[in-house]
């Protein structure tokens, strides 16, 4: 459960206000207005009708209570990993159709986190694909780079309700993706140039608390021993279903927090194991890629560079747990890992 202080809700909002102040895109006030909060969320009252679905809680938790600040947004949203000093969060306009990602902490100035990431990628994408995610209004930055915003178009969508949505999206997802990464570039890179120093012990850790096989980790040692290559280029880096969405016939993907350059098989890997049994789902995949991964002497094949997707993101278990533990969403974070073992073990043994 979300716990929020008063006294959090008033530093978020105060952050709020300095960036409301900054941006030409977003109104501005003086005047003090008051929110209800449960959770994550705050909202005025009445809740604005314009809203998307789910930024209002259709029931406020036992530990609602009201806060006011000087704030011309309808709606706010902490961010799910928003602690100590650090302050993410995302504010909603409805009747101008914006919404504002802001992240603001003790980080150093120019290092890149989520907003600076997800500006990159309104400029990389939209100059190849610009309705593949929302347009960008207005960014910046405050406090010498500690504080950045984006002020971007809200996108009112659905997320895919079954598997062979998910599919489907997949293939739109894919196909649109591999355009901008031909545009931009796709380069070679071997298994130890895009993996930690650590991923080996890290992977050997994972094994030894049970949470693969002996059979199956020795097919995954294998296939790391050999080191082929993988192809690299920009990708959204969090292809959950929550982020791919239905707009009027078409997929936009938002919240590219996580956008860099990375294996491409690495960034789809997270909606193939959503899109129905690996198998079938691979063929989609495939299909849709035509020929950008897996199709290069000495490259792994794509249904390798899936299921090493999942290995990597498993060797890094120990320290994901903890972060969700602070965030107290270890019950997601254990069912996500059951179903990337899952779905590692089906795709190893296609071959």
């Amino acid at each position: 459960m979300w716990r929020r202080t008063t006294g959090r809700w008033r530093r978020a909002m105060s952050a709020l206000a300095l960036v409301e102040a900054r941006s030409a895109a977003l109104p501005s006030t003086v005047q003090w207005r008051r929110f209800e909060t449960s959770g994550a969320a705050a909202w005025k009252v009445p809740p604005h009708p314009l809203l998307p679905r789910d930024v209002v809680p259709a029931v406020p938790d036992e530990e609602s209570a009201a806060v006011t600040a000087p704030v011309s947004a309808d709606a706010v949203l902490l961010g799910k990993f928003d602690r100590g000093r650090q302050v993410r969060l995302r504010a909603f306009y409805a009747d101008r159709g914006l919404s504002l990602r802001l992240q603001a902490g003790s980080r150093r100035p120019g290092r890149p986190h989520g907003v600076s990431r997800s500006v990159r990628a309104a400029q990389i994408v939209g100059a190849h694909r610009p309705g593949l995610l929302p347009a960008m209004v207005d960014h910046g930055a405050l406090f010498r780079g500690r504080t950045a915003y984006l002020v971007e178009e809200t996108v009112h969508g659905r997320a895919s309700v079954n598997r062979e949505e998910v599919s489907r999206a997949m293939a739109v997802v894919a196909r649109e993706l591999a355009e901008v990464q031909r545009a931009v570039g796709v380069s070679p890179a071997r298994l130890s140039q895009v993996v930690p120093a650590a991923f080996e012990e890290r992977w050997r850790r994972v094994v030894s608390d049970g949470h693969v096989s002996p059979r199956l980790a020795a097919r995954v040692d294998r296939i790391v021993e050999r080191d082929d290559l993988l192809e690299v280029s920009f990708t959204h880096g969090d292809l959950v279903t929550s982020n791919v969405l239905w707009v009027d016939g078409r997929v936009v993907l938002i919240d590219w927090e996580y956008a860099d350059f990375r294996p491409i098989a690495f960034d789809l890997a997270k909606i193939h194991v959503n899109a129905g049994p690996p198998g079938p789902a691979l063929a989609v995949l495939d299909d849709a890629l035509d020929g950008l991964v897996g199709r290069t002497p000495g490259h792994y094949s794509l249904l390798e560079q899936l299921a090493l997707a999942h290995v990597v993101v498993l060797s890094r278990l120990e320290a994901r747990m903890e972060r969700a533990k602070e965030a107290q969403r270890l019950e997601p974070l254990r069912r996500q890992t059951y179903k990337r073992v899952r779905s590692m073990h089906a795709l190893l043994t296609l071959e």
